[in-house]
Order: C-alpha cells, then sequence, then structure tokens
C-alpha cells in the first residue's frame, strides 16, 4: 500500500546512444532531441488527479550513465517508478530496466509502449516489471495508484496488464481517452528545456500532442494508440501553446501523427492562434494528400515554420505495398505548395525493405534529388511486430522479445539497406543547394555542423 502523498519517479533510460523514445517509435538522434512529452504528460495528470509528488529523469538528455540515474533514484526514493520502452531499442531498454529492478526491487515498477501494449503478457512472463499501461496510460496509471492507496484489486483496472493478488497475470482490456481537454499541460519545470531542440530550428524545444490516433492505414506504422482519432479544442490547443511559451520555449513541435487529417480543426486551430495574436514558430507531420494552397497559407500565418511529410518512395511498388495511398506523381506538387506557402518541407522516406529492388531505390534518390525539399529525414524499413507489414514479412524474419532478436533471415537485406541509407543521404546533403541554404545557420552552430557531418559518415 502506498503512502496518501505517493512519489512517483518517471523514466526515460539511460542508452549509450542519443535517442528519442515515444509510444510509437524510438529513433538515434545525434543531431537534435526533442522533450519526452509521453513522461511530461503523465506526470502531470498524477500531480492533478493523485496529488502524487513527481521527478522526470530525462536520462538521455541528462546523458546519466546507468550509475548516475540509479544515483538520481536513490536520491528521490519513489513509492514506484514509470519507464517508457522504445520499439527498435526494445531489447536494450528491458535490459537496463532489469539491472534497476535488482538494485530496486522493492520499489514497483510499470512501463508502456508500443511492444507492451501489445504483448503484454509476454513481458511480464519474461520480466520483473510489476505492470504495464496499456495503449493511453493517464487513467490506467491513476486507477492504479488510487487502488493500491486504498487497498483494492487492481485486476479490474481497465488499460492494465499485471499479477493480481494469487500471481495469477491479467491483461485487460484498453482504454481510449476521449476528452482531452481535460488534460493538465505538461510541466517542463520537470526538465531542463535547454537539453531540447528541433534539426535547424533552435534550443528550448517544447512539444504538444493536440491529437491521438491516427485514420490512415500506412502498413509499416505503429500509429500513437490506434486508428480512432481524438483533439483536443482548438482554444485548449492555443492555451498549451502560450503555456509554453511562458515555461520559456522558443518553438514547438507537435506530436500528431497526422496534424492535418482534419483540415476543419487545423483551420480553427490555426484562426485561434492568430486572433490570440500567438507568435512562436513551429512545426507539424503531414501526409501530401493532406494539405492544399489555402490550408497552408493559413498554417504559415499561424506561425507553422516547418512540415515534415511522410514520402517514404517514389516507387509506384513500394508505395503500394506499404499502403500509402498515394502516387509519385502528387509528392513534388504538393511538396512545391508548401514551399511556396514559405514553409520548410522536410521528407521522411524508408529504404531497405526486403521487397525494394535496385530499380525501387533509384526511384526513389532520383526523386528525393528532384524534389522540392530543406532537409530529410532517412530510416530503414523495419517490420514491427503487430503490424500489418510484420505479418506480410513474418517468414523472412527471426523475432522475439526475450531475449530481444530482429534479424531478416537473409543477412545481406540489412546490408543493402544501410548502403541505400547512406547513400540517398549522402546524395541529398551534399549538394551545393543543400549547403547553401543552410549555411548561414551551421556558421552559427558548428557544433550541429559537426554532429550532422558525423551522424551522415557514421
Amino acid at each position: 500500500m502506498f503512502p496518501e502523498n505517493n512519489k512517483i519517479l518517471f523514466l526515460n533510460p539511460p542508452h549509450r546512444l542519443s535517442i528519442s523514445r515515444r509510444y510509437r517509435c524510438s529513433y538515434y538522434s545525434p543531431n537534435s532531441l526533442l522533450p519526452p512529452h509521453d513522461l511530461l504528460q503523465l506526470a502531470a495528470c498524477v500531480r492533478a488527479w493523485n496529488h502524487a509528488t513527481v521527478s522526470v529523469v530525462d536520462a538521455i538528455a541528462e546523458k546519466y550513465t546507468e550509475e548516475q540515474t540509479w544515483e538520481v533514484i536513490r536520491k528521490f526514493a519513489p513509492d514506484i517508478i514509470i519507464s517508457v520502452t522504445g520499439l527498435e531499442f526494445f531489447g536494450d531498454d528491458m535490459e537496463c530496466l532489469e539491472r534497476m529492478r535488482k538494485i530496486f526491487p522493492d520499489i514497483p515498477c510499470g512501463i508502456f509502449g508500443f511492444y507492451p501494449t501489445s504483448f503484454a503478457e509476454e513481458v511480464l512472463r519474461n520480466s520483473s516489471v510489476n505492470f504495464v499501461l496499456r495503449c493511453e496510460p493517464e487513467m490506467p496509471l491513476s486507477d492504479y495508484i488510487h487502488a493500491v492507496q486504498r487497498g483494492l484489486p487492481i485486476n479490474t483496472i481497465t488499460g492494465l496488464a499485471g499479477r493480481g493478488d494469487d500471481g495469477a497475470i491479467f491483461v485487460n482490456g484498453e482504454q481510449r481517452f476521449n476528452e482531452l481537454d481535460e488534460l493538465p499541460f505538461p510541466d517542463y519545470t520537470l526538465v531542463n528545456l535547454d537539453h531540447y531542440d528541433e534539426a535547424l530550428l533552435g534550443k528550448r524545444c517544447a512539444a504538444i500532442l493536440a491529437t491521438r490516433g491516427c485514420p490512415f492505414s500506412c502498413s509499416y506504422c505503429a500509429p500513437t494508440y490506434g486508428h480512432w482519432t481524438s483533439a483536443k479544442s482548438p482554444k485548449r490547443v492555443v492555451e498549451e501553446m502560450k503555456y509554453l511559451i511562458c515555461s520559456g520555449a522558443k518553438s514547438i513541435r507537435f506530436l500528431d501523427d497526422t496534424f492535418t487529417c482534419d483540415r476543419s480543426w487545423v483551420l480553427d486551430v490555426c484562426k485561434e492562434i492568430i486572433r490570440q495574436n500567438v507568435v512562436v514558430p513551429w512545426s507539424c507531420l503531414s501526409r501530401v494528400d493532406t494539405v492544399d494552397q489555402e490550408l497552408l497559407v493559413q498554417l504559415r500565418k499561424a506561425g507553422c515554420k516547418r512540415i515534415l511529410v511522410g514520402i517514404e518512395s517514389y516507387s509506384p511498388r513500394v508505395l503500394e505495398h506499404l499502403n500509402k495511398r498515394i502516387t509519385p506523381d502528387m509528392i513534388n506538387p504538393q511538396l512545391a505548395l508548401i514551399r511556396k506557402a514559405g514553409i520548410q518541407a522536410v521528407g521522411f522516406f524508408m529504404v531497405g525493405g526486403p521487397f525494394e529492388t535496385e530499380e525501387d531505390f533509384q526511384k526513389t534518390l532520383d526523386g528525393a534529388l528532384t524534389a522540392p525539399l530543406d532537409l530529410i529525414i532517412v530510416g530503414i524499413m523495419i517490420p514491427y511486430a503487430g503490424t500489418q507489414f510484420f505479418e506480410q514479412h513474418r517468414e523472412e524474419l527471426e523475432f522475439r522479445l526475450f531475449p530481444y532478436k530482429f534479424e531478416y533471415k537473409d543477412s545481406s537485406v540489412l546490408r543493402n539497406a544501410h548502403k541505400r541509407y547512406n547513400r540517398l543521404y549522402l546524395r541529398f546533403y551534399l549538394r551545393p543547394s543543400i549547403l547553401c541554404r543552410h549555411f548561414f545557420y551551421l556558421i552559427r552552430h558548428p557544433w550541429y555542423a559537426i554532429s550532422m557531418l558525423r551522424g551522415l559518415l557514421l
């Protein structure tokens, strides 16, 4: 049983690499780092709803070793530890948490993320984690704290997986949180905002998740909390932006899977930003088929400086396989509209899938080099367990969660993927037009230029 005023520590676990973790993804991020929004939101909720004393330990941003992280935990002496886990780094994360559990065996530990939600029973059977927060974690954690404080059973809590009083594992159904306006704002005094930035937009970057879920069905994607969407009201979004500015934020990233999926809602958000004269640069994620000239003009007037677009490939065959529901000839005209509106266009690409041929990759390379793009972000096609893409290629993979293993049976697939990854990055960025476009920023921030070059060459 916990004390009435319990202490909860929210952990972004240490790692040897600079990585970003969110519920739906994790990735190597040597040149920039976004704040741990999921943890900050959870901390704000249990402080407001359960009157808990909270601490957020971002071991990645602080560059803590495991030993330094354990020392911070000792000093805070929490009653509960809650950790986020990544996807690509799931094995490393679970091994780290197991080492932590050996040092702090009496502190209950809960985790959340896409894999714990999808494979809660397997996680509980193969680790010393006490419980899993499935899907949207706010209400399950609040209900768990309430139940334990009052000596009530936890095996009836919606969205929770764990062990009952008899030790038997239970996995309860997920629940969605509909009234997003009721969520308290994440508290950025719990972290050092100076640690967070978005590439080429500067330091002190905060984040907002204004909508949850994504209505699109791309086969490779692990959407944030599923395909059913919910949204904060435009007024609430703008109030949160103003709150973040008062907290010291100099820029804002909207983390929504597809910020522009509901056109009328986006226009209302823009109108409210303009009406309240909120001045701050911000960025968001989009698709090429969810923007138009009128919408882009309003986005620009409202302060949008950058739109990150999921392009993935210029090969019709690859786009069809990924169920993107766009065609190559749609891409560049839409990117041109973004640039025409005075907004930076950043393209996400994925290369190296087991079905991608050299001809497919060459189409992507040619498309990227002729596209009106300011920046690109390249990833390797990874079939995440729990996605349609994984099921399509299950027979070609060796996959298990414990001990974690993800490998293609044909080792040449990943070798070719890394070669294409490097080729696309180097061919795109080592062009005079791109270097000139970002010249003055790189001169003012030589640390970033060095970091960026190192990332390209690794």
